[in-house]
């Protein structure tokens, strides 16, 4: 019978203690009622703050703004903006002025009505953020670089009839400035061997590059890694190198060549052509027919016009119709020349030797010009020639000693491309 009892009494315990607050076991192996547990929130941590433990306001910099239209609104007093502007403008921080536009954003205590500061965040670029901190007595002051993540990335395209380079790979990313910085590199590996004012509808390319990022926001081009361009039905491959010892650097095709050659296709970027080489073009100022021996490059005021070979000045000076001027000689066979200049750079004179693709003057629209652009003319042998039609030898090859390594380096790369012309080939053939 007192088995019985205590048996009965169990289980009576067991059901008790089912019936009551549930227990749930922490890590640490204590137990907490269920009505007490809280689902903790995820941290959303930027600048090195967990956003969920303030109130946050977003705000952007507006045109004459100080430090004191920022942080006034936010409780903080004149004497401590003073104090934090003298602060931050020391050698350490670097910020003389806040500039309009820029991002900064404000932590205060949640729930203050007051709104009063705790911390700004500042933010004078991509790469760096500014926090003030007025929690403790006296302001502090922090400048943190961020850190740069290099990814290595890949696009490929079509050319599409009336589009261009810089319009098919807008389709690509968020923000011209990426358009512009990859269109920038692919253009600047076949400056000497493609002219993109005359690519056609149905040409083709496949690019690998090392993309720069800043907390997953892609900002900039590191470099071209290795590169395939068909234009005209003609492919055409790069592939950066730089041989064990140092003694090349550049971008090279699958045979070993140089992409570099005497002279860069265009003496502008992000350009296009107004009006090309003709012998019987109507003049929009002169109102009567004559020859235009050069190309005009429409591009925005001040835009740099390079030198499209090295070279020593001969002439830089301004006339009635050709305006602001540079004119250089290459070698004994070739002349080059840049109209209507905005202005030339400084140290841009006769006799002075300049390299391929040096900035020696500005786009403008002096002289006889109807709007900004650089007029280019191009001497052989003394006479004017359409540049777009000349034919250019091939660089030299690379030293054969350097040869055998160069070509295992791009081996995988080349199949790699392979590959993705490959299938650029086939949907092209399917979309027929």
């Amino acid at each position: 019978m007192k088995h019985l009892l205590f048996y009965l009494a169990l289980i009576v315990s067991f059901v008790f203690q089912g019936c009551g607050s549930e227990k749930l076991q922490n890590d640490n192996g204590t137990s907490n009622s269920k009505d007490t547990l809280h689902t903790a929130k995820k941290p959303n941590v930027r600048f090195n703050f967990d956003f969920n433990k303030f109130d946050v306001y977003y705000d952007t910099v507006q045109t004459g703004w100080t430090m004191s239209h920022i942080l006034s609104p936010y409780g903080i007093d004149q004497f401590t903006i003073n104090n934090a502007a003298q602060k931050a403008s020391d050698s350490l921080i670097g910020l003389k002025y806040v500039l309009s536009g820029k991002p900064f954003t404000v932590l205060t205590e949640p729930g203050d009505a007051s709104k009063k500061a705790k911390y700004l965040i500042y933010e004078p670029d991509v790469f760096s953020y500014i926090t003030f901190d007025f929690s403790g007595d006296s302001v502090k002051i922090d400048r943190t670089e961020r850190d740069v993540e290099i990814t290595e990335k890949h696009l490929t395209g079509v050319i599409h009839p009336n589009s261009n380079l810089s319009m098919e790979l807008n389709n690509h990313f968020e923000t011209y400035a990426m358009t512009a910085a990859i269109a920038d590199a692919i253009e600047g590996v076949f400056a000497w061997s493609i002219d993109f004012f005359k690519l056609q509808a149905g040409d083709k390319f496949v690019v690998y590059y090392d993309e720069k990022s800043i907390e997953k926001v892609a900002y900039s081009v590191d470099k071209i890694k290795y590169v395939w361009f068909e234009h005209a039905g003609s492919g055409i491959y790069a592939f950066y190198f730089k041989d064990s010892l140092g003694q090349v650097e550049g971008f090279y095709d699958e045979n070993g060549r140089e992409m570099k050659r005497p002279f860069l296709m265009s003496p502008v970027k992000f350009a296009r052509i107004s009006s090309a080489f003709n012998r019987n073009r109507f003049h929009p100022i002169y109102k009567t027919r004559r020859a235009h021996l050069g190309t005009d490059y429409a591009a925005p005021t001040g835009t740099p016009i390079l030198a499209t070979a090295s070279g020593t000045v001969t002439k830089a000076a301004r006339t009635g119709g050709n305006g602001i001027y540079v004119k250089l000689r290459h070698n004994a066979t070739y002349e080059t020349q840049y109209l209507h200049m905005s202005r030339i750079e400084n140290g841009i004179r006769p006799g002075v030797r300049v390299k391929q693709g040096q900035t020696i003057g500005y786009v403008g629209s002096t002289g006889a010009a109807t709007g900004p652009h650089v007029c280019y003319r191009f001497w052989k042998n003394g006479k004017q020639v359409d540049h777009r039609a000349e034919k250019f030898p091939k660089s030299d090859p690379m030293k054969e000693e350097l040869l055998p390594e160069y070509l295992k380096f791009i081996e995988p790369l080349k199949k790699r491309l392979d590959n993705k012309i490959k299938t650029l080939h086939e949907l092209a053939d399917n979309s027929e």
